[in-house]
């Protein structure tokens, strides 16, 4: 072949053909490498929380208008409630307009955990006991849940009442 002689088509369709093959080959090995480096990257999960107490727990709620109604305290037994045990939630409210709140209106929990954010359980409590004092009304409300899910990272509780005026408390408790 003659130097100044212009190339053949058929050496330049192999010269393409070879260009075409080592950029299939580099960009092949380049995404094997790629995937073999993710593949050693190990996933850490993040260590569990701890918990905020063992055991029953009491609650006792501050509010910015204590004569107003409201939820003034919350009893979490177990708050460590392990997979599969029930906890069982007993919750005072207090309306010093002493309106009832009835089974219509009525006071329910929503529990998140880890897996579950809409609502490991949502219940709504029956009424315990209820007194006066003449100037309030104070209904001690109590429900149960089973737990199915883990809370390493989320465990929160929310309680809400409800009086029969359509007032409405809540309290959110987070234990992690």
């Amino acid at each position: 072949m003659n130097p100044t002689q212009p190339l053949s088509k058929k050496t330049i369709g192999i010269l393409a053909l070879l260009l075409v093959a080592a950029v299939a080959i580099y960009f092949g090995a380049t995404k094997q490498s790629k995937e073999a480096r993710l593949a050693e990257i190990s996933v850490v999960p993040k260590p569990c929380l701890d918990l905020r107490g063992i055991g029953k727990q009491t609650y006792e709620i501050q509010r910015d208008q204590p004569n107003a109604f409201g939820i003034v305290q919350v009893d979490v037994d177990p708050i460590d409630v392990e997979e599969g045990e029930t906890q069982t939630i007993t919750v005072k409210v207090r309306d010093d307009g002493n309106n009832i709140i009835t089974k219509k209106s009525g006071v329910t929990a929503n529990i998140a955990t880890d897996n579950k954010n809409t609502a490991a359980a949502a219940f709504v409590m029956r009424l315990a006991e209820d007194s006066e004092d003449g100037s309030s009304l104070l209904t001690t409300w109590e429900g149960s849940w089973i737990r199915d899910d883990t809370n390493c990272h989320t465990y929160m509780e929310t309680i809400t009442a409800i009086n029969d005026k359509g007032e409405e408390a809540k309290v959110d408790l987070s234990f992690k």
